[in-house]
C-alpha cells in the first residue's frame, strides 16, 4: 500500500456504512461532524446510533441485510460489520466501481483509512500509522494535541482572514517576499493569543515591500 494523506472536502458526500454496532457508531459520529450524507444498512443497529441517527437528518438506517446495489451512487464505503467474509465482499465490489472503500480491521481491504484527527476549525491535524497501529496514531495524536494552544484555531482563521488582503496588496512583490510576509503574521499571530489586527497586516506588509 501507498497511503497518500489527502485533505479533501466531503461535505454533501454520500456515504454507505454496512453495520450498526459500535464500531459504525463512531465512524458515524467522526463523519457527522462534515456535513456527510449517511446511509447505513444493518441486520440491527444499536441505541446510540438509532438515537444519533434521530438528531441528525443527513443520517439514515435501513434495517435490513447489505445488498450489493447499496453501494450505487455512493462516493465512499466503510464496511463495519465485523463480518470478515461480507467487509472482503463489500470491498471487491466497491473497488469494481472504483469506489473507495474502508474495511475495519481488515487493513489490506482498504483502500482509504482514517486518521486519528485533531479539528480546531479550521485547523487540522491527521496521525496516521498506516494501518500498521491504530493505538500507535491515536498515542501520537494525544502527544500532538497537548502541543497546540486553545487560541490555534483564531489564529488559523485570522490568517486566512488576512490572505486575500496580502494577496491583492502585493501584486508586484516577489514571492519570497510575500513568504515572509505571511511568516511575520505567524509569528505576530502566536505571540498574540492569535490576535492579528488589520492594521498590524498593514504595517507587516509596508515593513517587508521596503526591505524587498
Amino acid at each position: 500500500m501507498a497511503y497518500f494523506p489527502f485533505i479533501t472536502d466531503i461535505e454533501n458526500m454520500d456515504c454507505l456504512i454496512a453495520g450498526g454496532g459500535s464500531v459504525a457508531l463512531h465512524k458515524a459520529e467522526i463523519l457527522s461532524e462534515y456535513n456527510v450524507n449517511i446511509h447505513i444498512v444493518a441486520i440491527s443497529a444499536c441505541d446510540s446510533l438509532l438515537n444519533l441517527a434521530r438528531n441528525n437528518k443527513r443520517i439514515e438506517i435501513r434495517l435490513r441485510r447489505f445488498e450489493d446495489n447499496d453501494i450505487n451512487g455512493m462516493d465512499f464505503v466503510v464496511a463495519a460489520t465485523g463480518d470478515r467474509e461480507l467487509g472482503l465482499h463489500i470491498a471487491g465490489i466497491c473497488r469494481k466501481q472504483r469506489i473507495p472503500v474502508n474495511v475495519v480491521d481488515i487493513k489490506e481491504a482498504c483502500s482509504f483509512i482514517f486518521p486519528a484527527i485533531i479539528h480546531k476549525e479550521p485547523l487540522l491535524v491527521a496521525v496516521s500509522s498506516g494501518g500498521a497501529s491504530p493505538a500507535l496514531a491515536a498515542g501520537i495524536k494525544r502527544d500532538i494535541k497537548r502541543l497546540i494552544p486553545d487560541y490555534y484555531d483564531k489564529l488559523a482563521k485570522n490568517l486566512d482572514k488576512s490572505r486575500e488582503y496580502v494577496i491583492s496588496n502585493t501584486k508586484d512583490a516577489t514571492a519570497a517576499t510575500r513568504k515572509q510576509i505571511f511568516e511575520k503574521l505567524v509569528i505576530y499571530g502566536r505571540e498574540n493569543k492569535g490576535e492579528i489586527p488589520e492594521n498590524i497586516v498593514k504595517d507587516i506588509i509596508e515593513e517587508c515591500l521596503e526591505q524587498s
